[in-house]
């Protein structure tokens, strides 16, 4: 399955929270309803993939 970055995370910004990351994916999931969207640690981002069907 093909993987879409949609925002990289910067390690150093220590500005950014986890309810940050958070809020992030749920407005990302509104604006895709057809992927999932998750975190992706070894690209330090929010991601997606087309959801599986069945």
């Amino acid at each position: 399955m093909e993987k879409k970055i949609h925002r990289k995370i910067d390690k150093e910004d220590d500005s950014i929270s986890i309810s940050d990351i958070q809020e992030m994916i749920k407005d990302i999931q509104k604006e895709h309803p057809d992927r999932e969207v998750f975190f992706d640690g070894d690209e330090f981002a929010i991601c997606s993939r087309k959801k599986r069907e069945g």
